[in-house]
């Protein structure tokens, strides 16, 4: 009994041993393949905002969304540019018309300029006649000077003849002294006779140097007159020489004056009206412009709206200025520098364009429709964002190709690159 006992417990204690063994390996290799399964879903989620901003095609082309305002008050034209034309090489998009300016300020200048140059002709007149009346005033003069001149030569000659006949008069007057002197001398007459005789001598001889001092000045304003200085004989000046012609020069003056100030008149009168004119055609018209070649995005206004000084009327946008905005993750974005290169694809194009960064935001404040005419469909809530441009000849496009989704490679964000930046061993 007892052996069969020993015997029937020999091969079934050694099966129990061997099971034991198994059941404890059997944890050891799942608990492996569970750490690799978890491994993988970590890697998964931590590498799916990267994934997902990259792998799909979620950029967009863009570019920058700029706002045409009105330049004046006024109405919007009844036909409005479509959306989607072409800015012409004019660079109008439309016409802003002010049907309601006030043209008073431009027939108020006009007035001005009419009485402006009222004066002027005015003065031209006062002016013209004025020297007509010193034209005359010259010419009377000149007459009177003729008779001046001819009469100081009637004087002077008149005195040269008056000289001569008191030298004469002197020289009898002193041989009849001299006899009177011997005769006294003689004891024939008293010496009474002989200074009557001395005294009759002496006054011939003064009126011969008054004479001739007298012909003396009668030549001198002779000379004096042959250059247009007319003179008294006691030095004073003539009235018709200088009066008369100071007060042509004066009046002459003043008229040359008067001209020139209704000629400064008629200048700011003509600038002023100028300036009027230009104003109300500024004011009147006025176009909405953007660069040629523009593309229209949206028209803000109504057919023939009313619109204010600086109301916005368009939206246009350049397709010769392209960009591209791609989303990114956070763990990305300290990957991709400022200035670096990178490639993008756009959807249904057949080959890889070049572009650089221009700016990245962080996923709090990304660039939106209100400053880019295209944003991209793949950006997730909390997706950072990147704006590239596009290096390479734009006009390489058939037609302007904002709104086209694309893709775009980081060479420095690689898969691994921010699965090591995500486990913070990068």
């Amino acid at each position: 009994m007892v052996k069969r006992v020993t015997s029937s417990l020999s091969p079934g204690g050694n099966h129990w041993k061997h099971g034991s063994r198994l059941l404890r390996t059997r944890p050891s290799s799942f608990a492996i393949w569970l750490a690799a399964a978890a491994l993988v879903l970590y890697a998964v989620a931590m590498l799916w905002p990267y994934l997902a901003a990259t792998l799909v095609r979620g950029s967009a082309v863009t570019a920058w969304t700029h706002l045409a305002t009105a330049p004046i008050q006024g109405r919007a034209p009844a036909n409005l540019p479509l959306i989607g034309a072409t800015v012409g090489a004019d660079g109008v998009i439309l016409e802003i018309v002010n049907d309601r300016l006030d043209p008073a300020p431009v027939r108020l200048a006009e007035a001005a300029l009419a009485n402006a140059r009222t004066r002027l002709a005015a003065a031209t007149d006062y002016l013209d006649s004025v020297q007509e009346l010193d034209g005359q005033r010259r010419e009377l003069m000149k007459r009177y000077a003729a008779d001046y001149r001819a009469d100081l030569a009637d004087e002077i000659a008149w005195r040269e003849a008056r000289v001569t006949s008191l030298a004469a008069k002197a020289a009898l007057a002193a041989e009849i002294a001299e006899r009177s002197r011997n005769v006294s001398e003689g004891g024939y007459r008293s010496r009474d006779y002989r200074d009557e005789a001395r005294i009759r001598l002496d006054e011939a001889e003064a009126e011969l140097a008054a004479e001739r001092m007298a012909l003396e000045q009668a030549k001198r304003r002779q000379a004096a007159s042959t250059a247009g200085l007319f003179r008294t004989p006691d030095g004073s000046s003539l009235p018709w020489a200088y009066g008369d012609w100071q007060e042509s020069k004066t009046e002459i003056k003043g008229a040359r004056l008067q001209l020139q100030q209704a000629r400064s008149a008629e200048s700011e009168a003509s600038q002023a009206l100028d300036a009027a004119r230009e104003a109300f055609r500024l004011k009147e018209k006025a176009p909405v412009l953007a660069p040629p070649g523009a593309t229209i995005r949206s028209i803000i206004v109504g057919r023939g709206a009313t619109v204010g000084l600086g109301d916005p009327v368009a939206k246009w946008i350049d397709c010769n200025d392209l960009f591209v905005d791609a989303p990114v993750s956070d763990a990305a974005l300290p990957l991709i520098p400022l200035g670096s290169k990178a490639e993008a694809i756009l959807e249904g194009d057949g080959r890889w364009r070049a572009a650089h960064v221009v700016a990245l935001r962080g996923g709090a404040e990304t660039l939106g429709a209100a400053d880019l005419a295209a944003v991209a469909k793949g950006r997730q809530q909390g997706d950072a964002q990147v704006l590239l441009k596009l290096d390479g000849d734009p006009h390489a496009f058939a037609s302007c190709p904002v709104g086209r989704a694309a893709y775009v490679h980081f060479p420095s964000a690689g898969l691994l690159a921010v699965l090591l930046a995500r486990l913070g061993l990068g």
